[in-house]
């Protein structure tokens, strides 16, 4: 299964994001990461994001990498009662999820939605 991850950070963003490089680097083989991009905040007043995408291949179900990434998001500090518009230590999304057929499984709205997501996910497909 190929996964694509859009990952992004405002609070400490470069040691957050190499953490879950790191981490992401034990749970997929082939990955590949996008250029890092530097965006404002979106719904909020804050430090602008680093954003990026990896993608590579994991034999996880969606459920059990989901699972995986939002274990890697606590040990960034993530505050999970923060509003959802608002500063971040670490946020990693599936956005995309192909088969070996290369159908796609799941396709995130964020995609159409941020540029943040689709600029940085280009690179990858």
């Amino acid at each position: 299964m190929k996964y694509f991850l859009s990952l992004g950070s405002n609070i400490e963003p470069r040691k957050n994001l190499d953490l879950a490089i790191s981490a992401l680097g034990a749970l997929l083989n082939e990955m590949n990461c996008s250029s890092t991009h530097q965006t404002i905040a979106e719904g909020f007043e804050g430090e602008d994001f680093l954003n990026l995408v990896i993608s590579g291949n994991s034999p996880l179900s969606f459920e059990s990498l989901n699972k995986k990434l939002k274990s890697i998001e606590d040990k960034a500090g993530r505050d999970r009662e923060a509003p959802k518009f608002s500063a971040r230590t670490l946020d990693i999304d599936i956005v995309l999820q192909i088969n070996d057929e290369e159908e796609i499984l799941f396709e995130s709205d964020e995609i159409a939605k941020y540029s943040f997501v689709s600029e940085p996910l280009k690179e990858l497909l």
